[in-house]
């Protein structure tokens, strides 16, 4: 597939989101490329942020969070680095690369977000 069909269809995916499609999408290729580049493109040309993750350096923790006690519960942190509606916007384009690099149980915490669009006690936005 050529970088402009590429572009058109995360663009239709991404405006697909203004009536309630959520439709993940995976891009498979070659280092270097410009998998990622294509993708801050739409950002910028949409005005939304882009939330750059590097699945192949993270830590489980990184995405779920930590555990803290609160009272007799034990909670969990919400790692910063994931969407927040205050702090990015209602809108936005959450890219986690390198998911096939990633230690399996970074990978399977990131399908949860994908596919559940949740990650334990949070929800994407």
């Amino acid at each position: 597939m050529r970088p402009e069909q590429v572009s058109e269809i995360l663009t239709q995916e991404f405006e697909s989101v203004i009536h309630g499609h959520h439709t993940p999408v995976m891009l498979w290729g070659a280092p270097g490329i410009g998998k990622s580049q294509i993708i801050s493109q739409v950002a910028v040309e949409h005005n939304v942020p882009m939330i750059d993750i590097r699945l192949s350096q993270m830590e489980p923790s990184d995405l779920r969070g930590i555990p803290f006690k609160n009272g007799d519960l034990v909670d969990w942190s919400i790692p910063s680095l994931l969407p927040d509606a205050a702090r990015h916007g209602d809108q936005g384009i959450l890219f986690l690369d390198e998911i096939t690099s990633a230690p399996p149980t970074v990978s399977a915490a990131a399908y949860q977000l994908i596919l559940d669009r949740r990650l334990g006690d949070y929800i994407v936005p």
